[in-house]
């Protein structure tokens, strides 16, 4: 993200008064392995408007951004890159609306939100206020953890 965005507050500040009406998380797959410990989380709002939260490259910003998340991996047709994924893995978006526990936020608005700077004024953690729930997003060791806590 950048400064001219202030680092993506307003995409962030474009979700209050947002009702969620879908969520995706992009998690580690690796063969038939999925790491649903981490990832990017995004969120679809009534209006057609995305929030996606995202670990930094330098593993201590919140990366926030209005635009769906994208598989830089797609299309997958270049030898190399499957070979990688093949080897290595990559995130892969899922959509989890209907899953628990992200099915308790369909439907729920955003009322609030807020955000934990680092020292120099960059989000390190950003959390979305749904009446007496909430969904914290936080960069961590370059990692995204998400916690959802309940109304």
């Amino acid at each position: 993200m950048s400064d001219t965005d202030e680092y993506g507050r307003t995409a962030l500040n474009a979700a209050v008064d947002g009702t969620i009406v879908a969520v995706r998380r992009m998690f580690y797959v690796l063969g038939d392995e999925i790491d649903r410990t981490e990832g990017p989380i995004e969120f679809t709002f009534h209006n057609g408007s995305t929030l996606l939260l995202d670990a930094g490259v330098d593993g201590a910003e919140l990366r926030i951004g209005g635009a769906p998340w994208r598989d830089p991996f797609e299309p997958l047709v270049d030898p190399v890159n499957i070979e990688y994924v093949a080897n290595s893995g990559k995130y892969t978006a899922f959509d989890v609306t209907d899953e628990s526990p992200y099915d308790e936020l369909a439907g729920r608005r955003v009322d609030a939100v807020s955000i934990v700077p680092l020292a120099d004024g960059r989000p390190r953690a950003a959390t979305l206020y749904l009446g007496t729930g909430m969904v914290k997003a936080e960069s961590i060791a370059d990692e995204l953890i998400v916690t959802l806590i309940s109304a």
